[in-house]
């Protein structure tokens, strides 16, 4: 689908800079812009603005992609060199308070399942597939779940699951999540602690080469790519410009009871998961696919948490949009 940025009544707003401005953001840091992608915003009917970016050619299968903790859809462009050749295309929304989306004090899983609904709508998509990696894992089992009409099949990378599966895998979380889970677990009066050192230490890129030291081998070897690296921290940074709120959110949503059952969920869900993983361990997917109904687990030896999803993306994409048979 292509869209006409000149219509007068458009609900879509192009990308004019702003606060964290998809394509000035990778201009900002020395980004290539993939080829084909462009950034705007839709108005939801609150009057908020729900920022995405669109990556791959407009004819292709559409792709609803939800990025990691904390992130942005900057994070969506380090699939964008594959979707051409596999004909498909992505979508990837800021969740609300990062990058160019307005904050919702009080958002849910299903609010956000809400606003993508309006999203599908206005770009004229009437069903699409999901990508949830990391931290955007409990996204998209929440459009799955609350959209069963429109997001048919989904594909988990490296995921965060449910409460219950992150108590069961608590001791093997990467230790500034394992913290911050803590924290968070604790309470929303001690969110402001966790506000700070999840600031301090996220939007320093030194700090994520420090968690690339502590990470495996095969996600050292991938970080070591500038062109990994600096859309990672991109991401981050424009993620995270207006502070750490939506970080925050984030953290209490994951381990406080969520607004849906994963038994719920009746499309198949393909689960990812890098057996060298030291960020989201691989009991994880196995602690996800015992509740899903139609889970695919997919545990890859020797991958991490950022080789994962880099080495296999076409592997990935071709079997949510259903044509992992090809060759």
């Amino acid at each position: 689908m292509s869209i006409d940025w000149s219509r007068k009544d458009a609900r879509i707003t192009a990308d004019t800079g702003g606060v964290g401005g998809g394509a000035r953001a990778l201009r900002r840091y020395g980004i290539v812009i993939p080829a084909g992608a462009s950034f705007g915003s839709v108005t939801l009917p609150d009057g908020r603005l729900f920022a995405y970016a669109d990556y791959g050619p407009p004819s292709g299968i559409p792709i609803l992609y939800c990025h990691g903790f904390p992130s942005c859809s900057l994070e969506a462009g380090l699939l964008a060199p594959v979707l051409a050749a596999e004909g498909a295309r992505i979508i990837a929304p800021d969740r609300p308070g990062y990058g160019r989306s307005s904050p919702l004090k009080g958002r849910t899983l299903r609010s956000f399942a809400d606003d993508v609904a309006v999203l599908l709508d206005t770009l004229g998509l009437g069903s699409v597939a999901v990508v949830g990696v990391s931290g955007g894992g409990p996204y998209a089992l929440s459009l799955l779940a609350h959209m069963p009409q429109r997001v048919t099949r989904g594909a988990l990378v490296g995921a965060l699951g449910p409460p219950e599966a992150l108590r069961a895998c608590r001791d093997d979380l990467f230790p500034l999540v394992r913290g911050a889970l803590h924290l968070a677990d604790l309470g929303p009066v001690l969110a402001p602690l966790v506000a700070w050192p999840v600031t301090r230490f996220l939007r320093l890129r030194g700090r994520l080469r420090l968690g690339a030291r502590l990470a495996s081998a095969a996600d050292r070897e991938v970080l070591a790519d500038p062109a990994v690296l600096d859309v990672l921290v991109a991401a981050q940074y424009e993620g995270m410009r207006r502070g750490a709120q939506a970080a925050v959110q984030d953290l209490l949503l994951y381990v406080r009871p969520w607004d849906f059952s994963l038994a719920e969920i009746s499309s198949e869900c393909a689960l990812w998961q890098g057996a060298a993983d030291r960020i989201v361990p691989a009991r994880m997917a196995l602690e996800i696919a015992a509740l899903l109904p139609r889970a695919r687990p997919h545990l890859i030896e020797g991958e991490g948490h950022y080789s994962l999803p880099i080495r296999y993306r076409t592997t990935i994409i071709r079997d949510v949009i259903g044509q992992g048979g090809r060759s």
